[in-house]
């Protein structure tokens, strides 16, 4: 999720955690406000902010696109060996602004992201004296819920040479009531 609301001279993002946004929002002097709250930009930069959005989660902030989410199921095809999107060193992985998996704690134990289930197929974590590669085998066939319609091209690109998706379930905002 990712939202940008505007008030009080200052536009807030509220959004899920992605490793490059703390990099991004210090670029255009975000300030983390915490949890409840999250971001803080001067009006100046919205129009940057709703890039970034789109650049992590293929959303540009606006509430709506949270109304209108479904189901995606992906499966696993990594294609690509220079650039491998389903193998991670020391890194968890994510996919188009999800988090679908990662280690947790210092007995580095594997989970999935919020809302991920694997309906094929497991993620594997080998550790090595503090550090860990992370992999989800291709042929894994993992299902995303409450992914916003507004963003599957841009799940679409990101598993470009990665894999496939087709959506199974709609959500709409009547049915979260």
């Amino acid at each position: 999720m990712a939202v940008i609301t505007a008030s009080e001279g200052r536009i807030t993002l509220k959004a899920d955690f992605h490793p490059e946004l703390a990099i991004q929002a210090r670029r255009y002097r975000g300030r983390f406000l915490g949890k409840e709250i999250g971001w803080s930009f001067l009006p100046e930069h919205e129009q940057a902010i709703r890039q970034l959005c789109q650049t992590l989660y293929g959303v540009d902030g606006t509430p709506d696109a949270w109304h209108d989410c479904c189901t995606v199921q992906v499966e696993v095809d990594e294609q690509d060996v220079r650039a491998p999107l389903w193998r991670q060193f020391n890194a968890d992985i994510y996919l188009g602004g999800r988090h679908v998996v990662g280690v947790f704690g210092p007995r580095q134990a594997v989970r999935t992201g919020r809302g991920i289930k694997f309906l094929r197929g497991q993620p594997h974590c080998a550790t090595r004296i503090g550090a860990y590669h992370m992999e989800v085998p291709t042929g894994s066939v993992l299902e995303i819920r409450k992914y916003p319609r507004a963003a599957l091209a841009f799940l679409g690109r990101c598993l470009d040479g990665h894999g496939l998706w087709r959506t199974t379930q709609d959500y709409t905002s009547k049915q979260e009531s």
